[in-house]
């Protein structure tokens, strides 16, 4: 069955009928949409909600001079607890102790997997809590975290994910400041959003 073609934009027709697009102000034209379509240009861009996040920040992308030689190494438990902390002074030629940094953890929870080799890695996580605050040359802040489940996986900067859960915290970096209540807050740089609940509003305007 052929699609209907209301505006008949292939057509020969010289006219330049004037209409509206659902939630635009600014009235489209006829023959300025067909010269933007056939241009490659997009027309609008609308924000949209997803579970899922992909992501590559500035500071991902510096994480890399600290781990991009790590060795290969691979776990997997059942109900885990575990905390503690660390200092580094940097200036080392060895993997996670290259840049300065200091921070501390806590985290509990019913299963976890990890797997990672250099600046590659993968985790999945049963329900969790966790606490960490860090602080490096390029980024501070403090987080704290509560997961019904999810899964990761990194590669350099890229890192995506995909889970249900909540953060309350606040990090500072080279690429934006966010600040999260009950998953709910607000992240402003080059990727600003907004997030509801542990659900992610994101416009990117270029």
């Amino acid at each position: 069955m052929a699609l209907e073609n209301p505006h008949n934009w292939d057509s020969d027709s010289d006219s330049d009928d004037e209409f509206k697009v659902q939630g635009d102000e600014i009235p489209k034209y006829r023959n300025r949409v067909k010269k933007e379509i056939r241009q490659g240009y997009k027309i609008s861009k609308k924000p949209n909600v997803k579970l899922v996040g992909l992501s590559a920040s500035a500071s991902s992308l510096l994480d890399i001079i600290d781990t991009f030689d790590r060795p290969g190494e691979a776990s997997a438990v059942g109900p885990y607890a575990e905390s503690g902390s660390y200092a580094h002074g940097g200036g080392e030629n060895e993997p996670g102790k290259r840049i300065p940094k200091v921070g501390a953890y806590a985290g509990a929870g019913v299963g976890k997997a990890k797997a990672e080799f250099s600046v590659f890695e993968a985790e999945a996580k049963g329900p969790n809590a966790s606490a960490a605050a860090e602080a490096k040359p390029y980024s501070f802040g403090a987080i704290a975290r509560a997961e019904l489940g999810s899964v990761s996986a990194a590669a350099g900067p890229l890192k995506a994910t995909l889970g249900l859960g909540v953060d309350t915290g606040v990090k500072v970096a080279v690429d934006g400041i966010e600040a999260k209540i009950l998953g709910t807050g607000i992240r402003l740089g080059p990727n600003t959003s907004v997030s509801v609940l542990g659900s992610e509003l994101s416009c990117v305007i270029s």
